[in-house]
């Protein structure tokens, strides 16, 4: 079973993740080191966790996918609306530093 980081690393995540990419926004880069660090992988999941309204969310997620962007959109519910997450080569690349 893998342990979750502490809200510490993950604000630490956040915070170097907008300092490669100083146009993310704060809740961009949270979706961001949230699907790398394995906390939620889907849109649903990150907008229960944060308590912030999936429709921000997915307005988010709509703007951080598209060519050369950190996350790919693999699957959606189109009941829900939920999207499944995965980072692309360009949001590993931003993740790599990061401790």
């Amino acid at each position: 079973m893998t342990e979750h980081p502490s809200e510490a690393e993950f604000v630490a995540c956040v915070e170097a993740i907008r300092s490669q990419d100083p146009a993310l926004s704060p809740l961009m880069a949270g979706i961001v080191a949230a699907v790398s660090q394995g906390i939620a992988a889907d849109s649903r999941s990150f907008s229960k966790l944060f308590g912030i309204a999936h429709a921000l969310v997915l307005r988010e997620i709509n703007q951080l996918t598209g060519p050369d962007a950190p996350i790919e959109i693999t699957r959606r519910d189109t009941r829900t609306q939920r999207m499944h997450l995965k980072l692309t080569v360009k949001g590993e690349a931003l993740c790599r530093p990061v401790p």
